[in-house]
């Protein structure tokens, strides 16, 4: 591992087409601020709301990418925009690594690459060739089944954050490093809590995540509107925004949850900590997962989660107490509930697990971890 604190003169030119929170501080600014420390320097051009900023070695541009073919317009700006940054970086002396996340920043990513010589690092942080049709639809997965496979034959290295990827790949001849998630510093510091989690007449049960199809939060909707015929006094709030909002809102209003749902929007990582804190329950109802960096949050604030079986979720999560794993089904989840409120997991379990997923995604030996990966793919001298 990496244990020097000096710049390495390294420049990653990291782009993503996954849309970014409407936020100027989230767990991906921190990561890739602590990130470029150890490299030299990090340019990070994302998709959402408008934002560009810098940080010491950090600097972020973040632009609006509007969905389907019209992704094209945000992929022409970002290549524009990484070549330049690539080629200054060049002219600066400094190696140029280009780092792509997802379909449309892979596409981004490997075209700068091309135009300027250098190597490219592909992350790959969902499980595309297991994608279940209820996710995208049929046609949607079959496209990104075959992005995944073309853009990783033409990767130098590609990263999975779980092993459930990166079988998926070995699979195909595609070896990958396996770096999970991180968890930031602050999930360091425990949580302060009014009450212990269930030990109340009222549930509070708490999701994150964006508002799209593979987050299940339609069978999320379903659970609710089963428990609340045994348990009315359920509240479930939502952290996330995203292109279901409304169809959720309208689904909600439907089931009659309205008094049972909150729907919160975009929250920054203090305000989920504080989400956390009054939460009795953490549900993920994922179709598909890679390995969600929820569900090591909500562990390290040694809140109980309910979680579908899905992805790398049980192949890390199976054995911790506090986890109570589920089919993919409305029914499942709500049963799921029902049996944590029947056996709770007590103080000392749900504090074993918090030190074990600490100890195991810790920020710094992540980082480290990134670092060594990011060196790995410099050109050879």
């Amino acid at each position: 591992m990496t244990t020097a604190t000096q710049p390495i003169g390294l420049t990653a030119v990291t782009i993503s087409g996954v849309r970014q929170a409407d936020v100027d501080d989230s767990a991906d600014f921190r990561t890739w601020a602590a990130l470029a420390g150890r490299l030299g320097r990090a340019e990070c051009v994302w998709a959402g709301p408008r934002l560009e900023c810098r940080r010491g070695p950090l600097h972020v541009h973040r632009r609006l990418r509007r969905p389907g073919p019209r992704s094209l317009i945000w992929v022409a700006g970002s290549v524009r925009i990484g070549v330049r940054l690539a080629r200054a970086a060049q002219r600066r002396g400094e190696t140029v690594v280009v780092n792509g996340t997802e379909p449309w920043g892979w596409l981004s990513a490997w075209l700068v690459s091309r135009l300027v010589g250098s190597p490219w690092l592909m992350d790959v942080h969902g499980d595309y060739l297991a994608l279940p049709v209820a996710s995208l639809g049929r046609g949607r997965r079959a496209v990104l089944r075959r992005a995944v496979i073309f853009f990783a034959r033409r990767a130098d290295t590609r990263r999975a954050v779980s092993r459930s990827i990166s079988d998926s790949l070995a699979g195909r001849g595609l070896p990958c490093a396996e770096v999970p998630p991180r968890l930031l510093p602050v999930w360091e510091e425990p949580l302060k809590r009014a009450r212990p989690p269930l030990e109340s007449p009222s549930l509070q049960l708490l999701a994150v995540g964006r508002l799209v199809a593979s987050k299940g939060f339609d069978l999320l909707l379903a659970a609710v509107a089963e428990l609340v015929r045994t348990e009315p006094a359920v509240r479930l709030r939502i952290v996330g925004d995203g292109p279901l909002r409304n169809h959720l809102t309208d689904e909600a209003a439907r089931l009659g949850l309205s008094p049972h749902v909150e729907f919160l929007g975009t929250r920054d990582v203090d305000e989920i900590r504080a989400e956390l804190s009054r939460a009795d329950l953490f549900v993920i109802s994922s179709r598909d997962e890679g390995l969600p960096r929820t569900l090591l949050e909500a562990t390290a604030a040694g809140v109980p989660v309910v979680a579908t079986s899905v992805g790398g979720i049980p192949a890390v999560a199976t054995g911790w107490d506090s986890v109570r794993l589920v089919p993919v089904d409305a029914a499942a989840i709500a049963s799921g509930v029902r049996q944590v409120l029947a056996s709770p997991p007590g103080a000392e379990q749900l504090s074993s697990v918090r030190h074990h997923v600490l100890d195991a995604y810790g920020f710094e030996n992540n980082i480290d971890m990134l670092t060594d990966l990011f060196q790995s793919v410099t050109p050879r001298k």
